[in-house]
């Protein structure tokens, strides 16, 4: 978790970051580089805060690398992107915030570049020949929550259990939109 969310959620994961760290702990296959994760620690994988742009390891060196949350803080995003691919054998996880029509003080205080669509990693992508990749989105039932956050101070409040738990309930339902994208890139013939 960076630094912001911990401070506003008194150290505490929620619903989001509990449940975002499932769905990638579950995907994670072989041995696993997790980029940029800060408190995001994620447990038999190499955790580091590296330049995502230039990591310092050999072609091919983990079968996954995890980006969550990294490439909206990172100017050039695709730089960071290819060095993942350089790097992993077998796949790569991407979580990023989506819609920039979302973009509010909540991504000006963490220091993000931009949101994404589906478009971005599409055009993006479909250059690399040996690769497959999957986009699709996280959070669309809660998207009127984060659309609200926007006439805030963007601040991520500490919900009562109750709610935090219901929250994290309502995540497991898939919708063709979100507030984050997922992209899951797998390389071919692994």
């Amino acid at each position: 978790m960076d630094e912001l969310n911990k401070k506003w959620l008194g150290g505490e994961l929620n619903f989001y970051f509990e449940y975002k760290r499932k769905i990638i702990e579950n995907l994670i296959v072989g041995s696993c580089l997790n980029v940029g994760c800060g408190e995001h620690k994620i447990k038999n994988a190499i955790n580091i805060d590296e330049n995502a742009t230039n990591l310092p390891y050999k072609k091919n060196s983990f079968d996954t690398i995890i980006l969550s949350d990294v490439i909206e803080h990172i100017e050039d995003w695709k730089k960071a992107v290819k060095e993942a691919i350089r790097v992993s054998k077998n796949q790569i996880i991407i979580t990023v915030p989506a819609y920039m029509w979302l973009w509010s003080n909540y991504d000006r205080e963490l220091g993000h570049y931009r949101r994404y669509i589906k478009k971005d990693f599409d055009k993006f992508l479909r250059k690399y020949q040996n690769i497959t990749y999957k986009v699709s989105y996280l959070f669309g039932a809660i998207l009127p929550l984060i659309w609200l956050r926007k006439f805030t101070t963007g601040k991520t409040p500490k919900f009562p259990k109750f709610i935090n738990d219901l929250l994290y309930f309502l995540s497991y339902i898939k919708l063709p939109f979100g507030s984050t994208i997922m992209v899951k890139i797998k390389k071919n013939g692994c």
